[in-house]
């Protein structure tokens, strides 16, 4: 019998260009462990099966992780999504991205127990500065049912995301039901520019939410 831990397969997401931080952010360290340490350390929690999506693996060959590049060159993370789908063992992922040492595993495996018969689970936060959701698409789970929906937004050139959700079925989480395992939406918060670091410098150093390795 299948547990949580084998029945979904975790992606990481490394392929951003990093212009905002200067440098190659997924190897920024935060406290002993770079930032993809952090993230690869909270996924190793939800699920046995990980893979990284990233176009240099020379440079994460020490990380012992079986790595993909893009099947469909510069499709941004919609691209990164449907090249982990296609190489995942399991007929569901939770995809993240490289730059979120704060995951929370808690509320990950929670996510892949929800998916059901959905494409797709997605948490949001609330958005001051909009009418709508701010949906949290690298904090996910996706099926591989999502695929025939990438290609055709492929084939039109539509790489946001979030319009993935108006082709699929998808289980949206609410603030109310994702904070009973993250209070403070720490697994949301991804690091783009020098500000961001030091954010999470200071939250990991009061919480110790991350590894030190």
């Amino acid at each position: 019998m299948q547990t949580v831990k084998d029945s979904t397969t975790g992606i990481i997401l490394a392929g951003g260009s990093s212009r905002r931080m200067g440098q190659n952010k997924a190897l920024m360290r935060l406290g002993c462990a770079t930032l993809i340490e952090h993230t690869l350390y909270q996924m190793r929690l939800v699920t046995t099966n990980l893979l990284l999506i990233t176009n240099t693996p020379s440079q994460f060959g020490h990380l012992g992780v079986r790595m993909y590049t893009d099947l469909v060159p510069n499709m941004g993370a919609l691209g990164g999504i449907f090249t982990g789908l296609t190489h995942a063992d399991n007929p569901a992922v939770i995809c993240v991205a490289c730059d979120m040492p704060l995951l929370q595993p808690r509320l990950l495996s929670y996510l892949t127990t929800i998916l059901g018969e959905d494409d797709a689970v997605v948490p949001y936060v609330e958005n001051p500065d909009s009418t709508g959701p701010k949906f949290q698409t690298l904090s996910a789970v996706y099926s591989k049912k999502c695929l025939s929906a990438i290609k055709q937004m492929f084939a039109e050139g539509e790489l946001r995301v979030h319009e993935l959700y108006n082709r699929i079925s998808v289980r949206v989480v609410p603030p109310s039901e994702w904070r009973q395992f993250d209070p403070h939406g720490h697994s949301f918060f991804n690091i783009n520019t020098p500000e961001d670091f030091n954010i999470v410098r200071r939250i990991n150093h009061s919480t110790q939410e991350g590894v030190e390795i």
